[in-house]
This record gives structure tokens, C-alpha cells and sequence, in this order.
């Protein structure tokens, strides 16, 4: 969205506009996920291009003004924001606002505010408003108040206590505890020495990049449909299994530089577990909105092989064939698990270390009957 910019201004904005998702492309950690993102543009008109503050008011469309912050930093009314993306055919409450005449950004709670054009600001701004991360450089921008144990900041300099410990316990090279964070040069400590983002480095550091890939999950599952509609583990609904045999697509979702395990299992019904709550699908996976569960948690293990791992094709298409042979008659359940590793070629550690509500992994299961 733009702020204060009147209608001869607008492909002005246009630009930005423009410009905007191949920042996202080329930083490494959202370049990797950039199949992920719709952008969708939003025209705001205002009668004003200014922002409020210093005694003067302008008529602008998302009410921008000037912060009490030692540098003036800009931001804009969220109600306003909210009230212009209910307008959205589609949208997921996420929002990166560029206001002309402003200053600098500020970034929280689904908005990002970026104060004219400065595209590296719209990255930090977007950790806050979609990563929900801290600051992690030391420079008191303004009153803060005490630190707030965060992803990647905590107010303990005990690294045992630390939100980012399993990355110390991996030894992931850089990681440690670095004192000087959330504008605080001492009692606020940091994951790595500089680089990352959310400093005033050009990368997300690895406690960072962990976190947005987790969101992104937490919003995207990594499948994207399957065909046939699937089953209910519960359910009525069955396939029955011909001397023609039975074909199962799923099509997952597709990284820049690695791809999803893609899994299929064949079990008998009475050797079924029980399932992840909330985790059975049905319907057309093109025709829902693929918001997740918050809180799925991890899928049940099955205890025998895969009968087919699936290397898919660089569309993201895994097919399965199930054929009559050494079945016995009874019901079956077909399982076809998609999983991210996370892990680039090259790379010792994965991305994500810890993934506790099994975010990044899914599951699509059918019901199938063997006559006698």
C-alpha cells in the first residue's frame, strides 16, 4: 500500500510497487521460500503526500505521522490499514505500507511501515511484522523499557537459558551470545556477532531465518493439492481397487534451491495409527484456503518403510500407483507424508532445527477396498 500519494503521483508508487518482490527474491532466506508469496497491490489515493507531526496535519489515506522516537520515525494508523485490506479480494493481515514523505519504518502485528523508498528497510520492517523479531542492534532509537525475551533476544546472558539453545548445542558456526541488542548497548544480548538483518546486516542469521520459515508454514502447507480428494480417517469414503489399478497425485510445494520428501505408504487398516488431531484433510486442495491449523502438532509415526519415496518433477507433481498385487482382500489406508528438510546442498545444519508443532511436514491419506 502507499501512503500520502495523490493521484498524479501514483506511478511513482507503481515503481516501488514494482520493484518490491524481487527485493524479497534476492535475499537468501525469502528467496528460498519466494514461490511462497502473492503480492498483491493495493491503490490508496490521498488528498494530502504529507505526515502528521510538528503541528501540521495532512488528509492521507492511512493517517501517517511522525513517531516520538529521537529520529522521527513514520507510521500509520492500523486501523485504517485493516479497514483498506478488508477491501482485498484475498489476504493474510500482512501489509508493507510505503509512505512518501516518510522517515525511516517501523514494523509490527502484520504491518510494516516504510518511510520513502528505502527497499532494505522494508526487509527489517517486514522481520518485525511477519517474523515478529527483535532489533538486534544496540542504538537507542527510543524508550523501550526493559528487554523482552524474544526469538533472538533475551535479557539473560546465560546461554543454557537462551530461546536460540539448540543452535548453541548444534554448534552452528556463529551462533553464540553477543551482548547489545533491542537498542540496549548492555542487558540485551543477541545471536550472532552482526550480518543478520535485524542488525543492519544484508541476511537473516540462522535463529532469525529459523523463526521466518516456521511462520511461513505455520500459513503455507507444504501441499499444495492432491487428486483424488482425500479421505477422513474416520470417514465412510473408500476407493475400491480394480484390476486397473489406482492413481494418486500429490503436488507439493516447491523451494528455490531444494525440494520436499515426498513419502507414500500402503497399510493395512487394523495397523493404522491414530491420527494427529486436526491433521486429516478432505476436499480439493485448490479449493481451500491453506491457512493451517495453529497448533497442529506432530504427525504419528508409522513404523513400517515407505513404499515409494517420490523424487517428483520440477513442477512440484509426485504420482503413486497402486496396483492389486500382494493385496489382500480388507481395507487399506494410502498415506503420502510431504516433508521439508530444510537443507541446502552445501549447508552442514538445516534452516530450521526445531519444529515443534511439526509445521513442516503434511499428510493427504485415502481410504482403499480390495474386493474378495
Amino acid at each position: 500500500m502507499g501512503e500520502g500519494y495523490q493521484l498524479n503521483e501514483l506511478k511513482a508508487f507503481d515503481k516501488l510497487a514494482e520493484d518490491l518482490p524481487d527485493y524479497f527474491r534476492r535475499n537468501k532466506s525469502l528467496g528460498e521460500y519466494y514461490s511462497y508469496f502473492n503480492f498483491l497491490r493495493a491503490d490508496l489515493v490521498s488528498a494530502d503526500n504529507g505526515v502528521d507531526g510538528f503541528g501540521r496535519e495532512y488528509d492521507t489515506a492511512l493517517g501517517g505521522r511522525v513517531l516520538g522516537t529521537y529520529a522521527g520515525h513514520v507510521g500509520v494508523d492500523r486501523d485504517l490499514v485493516f479497514k483498506m485490506l478488508a477491501e482485498m479480494p484475498a489476504h493474510d493481515r500482512q501489509v508493507i505500507v510505503f509512505a512518501k514523505l516518510g522517515v525511516l519504518g517501523t514494523g509490527g502485528g502484520g504491518v510494516a511501515t516504510i518511510g520513502g523508498r528505502n527497499m532494505r528497510t522494508a526487509i527489517h520492517e517486514f522481520g518485525h511484522s511477519f517474523g515478529r523479531l527483535s532489533d538486534e542492534y544496540s542504538t537507542e532509537t527510543h524508550k523501550r523499557g526493559a528487554v523482552r525475551k524474544n526469538v533472538n533476544v533475551t535479557d539473560n546472558e546465560d546461554p543454557d537459558l537462551a530461546p536460540w539453545k539448540h543452535f548453541i548445542d548444534a554448534k552452528v558456526p556463529g551462533v553464540g551470545m553477543y551482548e547489545g541488542a533491542s537498542g540496549q548497548v548492555r542487558g540485551a544480548w543477541r545471536p550472532t556477532a552482526n550480518g543478520c538483518v535485524m542488525a543492519s546486516g544484508g541476511f537473516f542469521c540462522p535463529v532469525c531465518r529459523e523463526q521466518l520459515v516456521l511462520l511461513i508454514y505455520s500459513m503455507v502447507d507444504p501441499i499444495d493439492r492432491a487428486t483424488p480428494d482425500s479421505h477422513e480417517h474416520r470417514g465412510t469414503q473408500e476407493l475400491l481397487l480394480g484390476k486397473d489399478g489406482l492413481r494418486f497425485e500429490v503436488t507439493a510445494m516447491q523451494p528455490a534451491n531444494h525440494m520436499l520428501e515426498v513419502r507414500w505408504w500402503v497399510i493395512p487398516e487394523a495397523d493404522m495409527p491414530p491420527p494427529r488431531i486436526g491433521s486429516t484433510r478432505s476436499g480439493p486442495y485448490d479449493k481451500r484456503r491453506r491457512i493451517r491449523e495453529r497448533d497442529p502438532g506432530r504427525l504419528p509415526a508409522l513404523d513400517t518403510k515407505p513404499n515409494q519415496r517420490s523424487s517428483g518433477k520440477k513442477n512440484g507433481e509426485h504420482k503413486f500407483s497402486l496396483k492389486r498385487k500382494g493385496l489382500d482382500p480388507g481395507r487399506y489406508r494410502v498415506i503420502c507424508r510431504v516433508t521439508d528438510p530444510v537443507k541446502l546442498r552445501g549447508d552442514k545444519h538445516p534452516w530450521v532445527l526445531k519444529d515443534t508443532r511439526g509445521l513442516l511436514e503434511s499428510e493427504v491419506a485415502w481410504w482403499v477396498r480390495v474386493a474378495e
